[in-house]
């Protein structure tokens, strides 16, 4: 080979070299740094080591993808309480809202009707309610707890309706699709309707009830299940989902369907993650990790390992613009007390 054909050689070696860093670069990086992001469903509690970690994937997400991750919705979980409001706020830099929450909804609602207002003006967002599948909250010699519907949970309901308090997250049901018998999902689907149908009574009976379901109201496992979330979304104009622990069950999903149901949608589809808390300084990178796979999954039509939860391979939905800002904060700022102001308070230029 000559001395020219060489140089030559050598030049487009380099040239592949850089121009497969350059591929893994813009592979790792969002293409909507200016969207503020806000996940609606933490469980931070009032950890203030935690809420430090919380920050740090703020950092890493910044730094290393460009993706502005702007707040969080706290609430609190089944261990660890928000008691430390004020100590949480502090810590949160403006960053982190809380929730009321109630973790053993089949023992009966916690918190009096006359006692909302109080929480409200306090600062509190939202109310949490776990109200998942009863058996995995009986105790000893116990046979069953009552559903959501049960008319002693109506005079709360109504109560939060009557002030506009926002039914934060609340978790009815669990996954049902074709994944075997784990103890954690609902292997039983007349259980399952069950519990969806037990929720659908509550809305029809409070109209103006402002709700987010959590994880998509275990509605995005099946095809089926998808068709009738459109069904519950056109019947109940005031209900809401967060794609909290979501994105591993997309697979089984078809891809075209979920991404119309998203844009169809979008007004009623927030961003969540079901993030909790965690120690170890090594897995804060990881958690950063996690955030952007989702935001992959949602931004760009590539395959991703995993989305927050699980390794499946997921095709990403490459969603619009419009629709990525809806579900990243707009829709948060709509119907969350607060978000709006915290976001102009830390400088996002929203509309």
């Amino acid at each position: 080979m000559s001395y020219l054909a060489n140089i030559a050689n050598g030049l487009l070696t380099i040239s592949i070299i850089f121009t497969g860093a350059s591929c893994l670069q813009a592979q790792d990086t969002t293409s909507f740094p200016e969207i503020p992001r806000i996940d609606v469903h933490t469980h931070v509690a009032d950890d203030l080591h935690a809420i430090s970690n919380y920050h740090k994937v703020r950092e890493i997400l910044k730094q290393n993808h460009g993706v502005e991750m702007a707040m969080w919705i706290n609430l609190g979980d089944r261990n660890k309480p928000i008691n430390s409001y004020n100590e949480v706020i502090k810590a949160g830099l403006g960053r982190i809202l809380c929730c009321i929450s109630d973790y053993s909804a089949h023992d009966g609602l916690k918190y009096a009707p006359n006692e909302l207002p109080t929480w409200l003006e306090r600062g509190y967002v939202g109310y949490k309610i776990w109200a998942g599948p009863p058996h995995r909250r009986l105790k000893p010699g116990q046979e069953g707890y009552p559903y959501i519907d049960d008319p002693a949970h109506e005079p709360t309901f109504a109560k939060m309706e009557k002030i506009g308090m926002v039914c934060a997250s609340i978790h009815i049901a669990d996954p049902h699709g074709p994944w075997g018998n784990r103890t954690e999902w609902l292997p039983d689907s007349v259980e399952y309707w069950k519990e969806i149908t037990a929720w659908r009574h509550v809305l029809e009976k409070h109209p103006d009830l402002v709700v987010v379901s959590a994880h998509g109201m275990w509605s995005l496992c099946q095809d089926g299940q998808i068709d009738y979330l459109r069904n519950m979304l056109a019947t109940f104009p005031r209900l809401n989902i967060d794609l909290a622990a979501t994105f591993q069950y997309f697979p089984f999903v078809t891809r075209e369907n979920l991404r119309s149901f998203m844009i169809e949608y979008a007004d009623r589809i927030l961003f969540g993650t079901d993030v909790g808390r965690w120690t170890d300084p090594t897995e804060t990178s990881q958690y950063a990790r996690r955030y952007f796979r989702c935001f992959q999954i949602l931004e760009t039509d590539r395959v991703t390992k995993g989305g927050f939860f699980g390794q499946n391979e997921i095709k990403g939905l490459a969603l619009p613009k419009d629709v990525l800002e809806k579900i990243y904060y707009k829709n948060a700022m709509r119907i969350y007390p607060g978000v709006r102001q915290s976001l102009q308070q830390l400088g996002y230029s929203i509309e």
